[in-house]
């Protein structure tokens, strides 16, 4: 029984998640007159771009590690099966918490700042889907 490939991490998921966004709107990224606004939140979308692809990166390489140890514990090679078991993953998985939660704070922050500068553009709203008409309650 073969298995479906998994899927590929993205490792430039702050690069991806903004070109996203904004080809949703029909945009890409471009350079403005030095302080403009647009300028101003470009540079922004960059910088916070170029931060969530840093932040993917350690988290992928803590990952990694964690999988590795896990892995030794189930083929029976782990280190602590005859030691001491005080924390196999350590401060390991505080660490990918920790990534985890920033990774989620500046994905959002990408997104306000990709709407913000959609809109200065003077790009147009995405379509949304319609939304859903209220319910009545019989008395």
């Amino acid at each position: 029984m073969s298995e479906a490939a998994e899927p590929r991490p993205v490792v430039a998921l702050g690069t991806k998640t903004a070109r996203d966004a904004l080809a949703a709107r029909g945009l890409v990224l471009g350079s403005h007159p030095s302080g403009t606004a647009l300028a101003t939140v470009a540079g922004l979308i960059r910088d916070t771009a170029n931060n969530v692809d840093e932040v993917q990166q350690r988290l992928l390489q803590r990952a990694e590690m964690a999988i590795s140890q896990l892995q030794s514990v189930t083929h029976g090679r782990d280190r602590y099966r005859h030691g001491t078991t005080d924390g196999l993953l350590q401060s390991l998985g505080t660490e990918i918490d920790t990534l985890v939660a920033r990774r989620g704070e500046a994905i959002q922050l990408l997104r306000l700042l990709t709407n913000s500068y959609a809109d200065l553009s003077g790009a147009p709203k995405p379509a949304s889907a319609p939304a859903p008409s209220p319910r009545r309650r019989g008395r």
